[in-house]
């Protein structure tokens, strides 16, 4: 009995990871065929204030640009279909309520990702490279220093940076919901007031020690983590407030 159990899942795994494969094999074919839009899209934070031209100085900078766009692009929107199969993968041995929460937590964390991350394609990356170009120094016809971008590099930044934010964001969310209905309010209101600045300083050092040592990045880490604590525990502290009421008022 066992044995047949063992062979029909991993026959469904095997067919569910094919499934996700040829998703992405399809998705680095249309990237293929459509690399100018995906080059558009990602120099679009660029061009908005009129800034400067890129610079090329290799020839296989350009391919490596469409090769790493293009694997970027199609693991990330595979990714939905991943979730989608682990989903029907689990739901034989799981129970309904699990199901409901995985779905839920699912698209809540996703939903606040794509915001976060169109939030920082169209608002912050433009205002982050128009106050980079503005370093230059002019000082007469003897010295002067011009700002210029490599595309290759400026690709490789915004790729990095934009995408681990998001998964950051979508692990930080998903913590969250399930530490919220996984413990009581009561215990997160003590957790948060008594020990958040040690998890601020945990969190962050972790951060420090996976990230590049920017400067930039580690300032908006900071801000980032500072106002995800700051806007649980006033939540916390409104649930409480509104659970006391309706104690009172059923008394």
């Amino acid at each position: 009995m066992y044995h047949k159990l063992i062979y029909f899942y991993s026959l469904e795994l095997f067919f569910r990871l094919l499934y996700i494969f040829i998703s992405f094999f399809l998705c680095v074919i249309l990237a293929s065929l459509n690399t100018y839009y995906l080059i558009l899209f990602e120099v679009y934070p660029f061009i908005l204030y009129e800034l400067k031209k890129f610079i090329v100085t290799n020839i296989m900078d350009l391919f490596d640009i469409i090769w790493f766009m293009i694997i970027w692009k199609s693991f990330f929107f595979v990714f939905p279909y991943w979730a989608f199969q682990l989903y029907k993968f689990s739901s034989s041995s799981w129970y309904k309520y699990q199901l409901k929460f995985f779905k839920k937590s699912y698209y809540f964390s996703f939903s606040l990702t794509f915001l976060g991350l169109g939030f920082l394609h169209f608002s912050l990356l433009p205002l982050i490279l128009y106050f980079l170009t503005k370093w230059e120094i002019n000082r007469g016809d003897l010295f002067s220093v011009l700002v210029e971008f490599r595309i290759i590099s400026y690709i490789k930044w915004v790729l990095t940076f934009r995408y681990f934010v998001g998964s950051l964001i979508f692990v930080i969310f998903l913590l969250i919901l399930h530490l919220w209905f996984l413990i009581k309010i009561n215990r997160i209101y003590f957790l948060i007031k008594y020990y958040r600045k040690s998890f601020i300083f945990g969190i962050l050092c972790i951060l420090f020690l996976v990230t590049p040592p920017d400067s930039f990045l580690q300032v908006f880490f900071l801000i980032l983590i500072f106002l995800i604590f700051e806007a649980v525990f006033l939540f916390v502290c409104y649930k409480l407030c509104n659970i006391k009421i309706l104690k009172y008022a059923n008394v």
